[in-house]
């Protein structure tokens, strides 16, 4: 443990600190909203207005660039206006550009591990921003999620264009990552989302296809980057309030008289800046009773964020995540007429889980030459949870405490002008204290190199990365992953792109080491698991003017080893095991329809459709928790004061499920296709001291539409809530 802290640290302070006095240091933001711009290039000029070197501004807005010989500078930025500006004799400044926005340059920095704009990647990318994030009011990150085409969530496991199914909080498919860094458990491998402070969300990037050649394990599917806000110049606070109720159900036999079905939420947060150093912190803290006896919950998290360069060629930047949950029980229904008791069998009305999240990260950015960024990154993620006894009276149900570190060095290197290079080295360590798995720990290394080849209109990406996976009383397994992309700029707006790429999943010590009696069924372990592997291939274009962006994809993927849960014969008797199972296959097709049919913006329209066909490659047999088709869909309008929003989704029943679920549960083959609408109306003005304050009304599931996400599990029924959100 102390070695581990010491090479923690190491990653904060060695790499090297360029010297050079002679630094121009500046932010890039929005004239309207003072925003920093993200991925805004720096063009330094000379007296002849020729091109001497460039940079691009971090997520911060933030540039650095050698002043020598410089005599003007030219700024430009997706979505604003062009401006040159002369080197005067400060060394530094602020440059506010003017807005002129054209729909689908997002810039965004998870595809291609440094930023970049959508345009310019040769796979599909979704872009989540924090407005229509907030918007919703969800209690957890996993409900934005469910808006994103092509991505769909079973309870709280993301499955992007079919490459998930559902094994109870137990591994994912799809990398999680907070501000760049992967936020896994160390023990099941699963994502935390309610730990995710959703107020100091700036976006959520989603990158869809295999994603290992850059991030490793994990990312079979796909790779989730929640992006938290920089700190303001200026100090800055907000306060969100929000209270509501699950409606009645329609039918006598299941209503439930003792639970009241009402939920609040406060939020809070400052951000500042002193000296250079800039500063955020928030707070949540959430109750809900549930609309399902045995499922309430209280939750509660804190987020504190620090930036300040340590030099004027280096950028620190650090966070720290807190998060504590209380919730009942539930794990599945009794029987379909009694949908909302828990089953008889588990005592799940007594047995409460209690949850902590604890993680700390940093990063650390430094310009060792004109052409060469070094950035050190670390964190620290730990994970506990235990149950009260599922009887009065009874034995401590199970838990586990969960440790998982990570380290990384990434260089980014862009010495000739047509190529762009990036590298890195890493190693992750995971530490597991259970009696579910027992005692075990397990090592990562990896290494990955991606070089970027522009001649216009046409830019190449190739890329690999190496791992190795070691467990404690396991083989080394080693996965090499390459990826191979290619977009074309063909002009007045039109892109085409292609890719074909690698993934790889490695078991986690959840998988491996299970061994636990569920519901009278025992789980075994299973040390011998092998990582799922998987190729994924995808054609695709766009096409964008200003108030229109058109977006479709062909996708095929086919996966090796997959794990799943299944009966198997030990010593006589019928137990569960993890096994390589499945060699499987999914294609389809994605559309995604944007448009603002108003010059101003007050009115936009989104519509995304995803078909995916997911099969076993032996049997032929539908995949278990794929659904075949979804449909989101969003509009909002906006007149003086008040916004008005609509969200519509549609999830095609799932063909298969697991049976091992259809054994143990009760009318557990009931499944329906899922209608789901939400309406919200908002109204803004002017409260105490000339503070902005927003009231909303929301309705979820305006239709009290009845479906399940898992077997045996009643989806969230019709709501009300109202909100009310400040600023100062």
């Amino acid at each position: 443990m102390k070695n581990i802290l010491l090479i923690f640290l190491a990653a904060l302070i060695l790499p090297g600190i360029a010297s050079g006095k002679n630094v121009l240091h500046g932010y890039v933001k929005d004239t309207k909203t003072q925003e920093p711009i993200a991925g805004a290039t720096i063009d330094a000029l000379s007296l002849e207005k020729t091109s001497i070197r460039k940079q691009m501004t971090k997520v911060s807005g933030e540039f650095r660039i050698d002043k020598d010989s410089i005599a003007f500078l030219h700024i430009s930025a997706l979505g604003f206006k062009d401006t040159i500006i002369p080197v005067l004799t400060g060394n530094s400044l602020v440059i506010l550009l003017i807005e002129k926005p054209v729909l689908g340059e997002d810039i965004i920095v998870t595809a291609q591990k440094h930023t970049t704009t959508v345009q310019d990647v040769p796979i599909s990318i979704s872009v989540v921003k924090s407005s229509e994030i907030t918007s919703r009011a969800p209690e957890a990150i996993d409900f934005a999620l469910r808006y994103i085409p092509g991505v769909s969530v079973t309870e709280s496991q993301v499955n992007i264009r079919g490459s998930s199914g559902y094994a109870r909080s137990v591994g994912s498919r799809v990398l999680f990552l907070l501000d760049g860094i992967p936020f896994l458990s160390g023990d099941n491998g699963d994502v935390k989302f309610d730990a995710m402070p959703i107020m100091n969300v700036d976006r959520i990037e989603v990158v869809k296809g295999a994603g290992s050649a850059l991030y490793g394990s994990n990312a079979l599917g796909g790779v989730i980057n929640v992006i938290t806000r920089e700190p303001s110049d200026s100090l800055h606070g907000a306060l969100n309030v929000n209270a509501g109720m699950y409606d009645q159900v329609n039918y006598p036999e299941w209503q439930i008289p003792e639970v009241k079905r009402r939920f609040a939420s406060i939020e809070g947060g400052l951000t500042g800046t002193t000296g250079e150093t800039g500063l955020l912190g928030s707070f949540a803290l959430r109750r809900n009773e549930g609309y399902r006896l045995g499922d309430d919950s209280y939750k509660a998290n804190g987020f504190a964020k620090i930036t300040t360069p340590f030099s004027s060629h280096d950028r620190f930047q650090a966070s720290l995540l807190l998060a504590n949950e209380n919730k009942g029980g539930f794990l599945y229904w009794k029987d379909l007429n009694n949908a909302l008791f828990p089953s008889d069998s588990l005592g799940a009305v007594n047995g409460r889980i209690h949850s902590f999240k604890g993680n700390i990260q940093s990063s650390l950015q430094s310009i060792l030459s004109e052409h060469f960024i070094l950035t050190s990154r670390a964190s620290a993620l730990f994970t506990n949870f235990s149950t009260d006894p599922t009887i009065l009276g009874g034995a401590p149900g199970p838990h586990s405490n969960a440790s998982n570190y990570y380290l990384e060095f990434e260089g980014n290197s862009d010495i000739l002008d047509s190529l762009y290079l990036t590298t890195g080295v890493l190693g992750q360590y995971q530490l597991v204290y259970s009696d579910l798995f027992r005692n075990h720990h397990g090592i990562t290394l990896g290494a990955y190199a991606q070089g970027e080849y522009k001649i216009a209109p046409l830019i190449f990406t190739l890329g690999v990365r190496g791992d190795a996976v070691k467990s404690e009383d396991s083989a080394t397994i080693g996965s090499l992953s390459p990826k191979f992309g290619a977009t074309y700029h063909a002009g007045n707006g039109l892109d085409f792109r292609t890719s074909i790429g690698t993934g790889f999943r490695a078991p986690t010590i959840g998988e491996k080491y299970v061994d636990q009696n569920f519901s009278g069924f025992q789980v075994v372990p299973n040390p011998s698991l092998q990582p799922e592997k998987s190729y994924s291939s995808e054609i695709g274009g766009s096409y964008r003017t200003q108030n229109i962006y058109l977006d479709g994809a062909i996708f095929y993927s086919s996966f090796d080893n997959l794990i799943e849960a299944h009966f198997v014969n030990q010593n006589g008797s019928e137990v569960i095991q993890f096994e390589n199972l499945t060699k499987a296959e999914t294609f389809g097709h994605e559309e995604v329809i944007e448009y603002y049919p108003l010059s101003n913006d007050n009115l936009s329209l989104r519509l995304g459709y995803t078909y995916v066909f997911p099969r076993d490659r032996v049997t032929k047999q539908i995949l278990n928790f794929r659904p075949r088709h979804l449909l989101q869909a969003r509009v909002e309008g906006k007149v003086g004061p008040v916004t008005l929003s609509s969200d519509f989704r549609y999830i095609s029943k799932y063909e298969s499920v697991d049976s091992i679920l259809i054994q143990q549960v009760p009318n557990g083959d009931a499944r329906v296709n899922a209608y789901i609408w939400d309406v919200r109306i908002a109204y803004t003005t002017q409260g105490l001291f000339a503070m902005p304050v927003t009231f909303s009304f929301q309705v979820q599931n305006l239709l009290n539409y009845y479906y399940v996400e898992i077997v045996g599990n009643l989806a969230p029924i019709r709501s009300f809530s109202f909100r009310v959100e400040t600023t100062f």
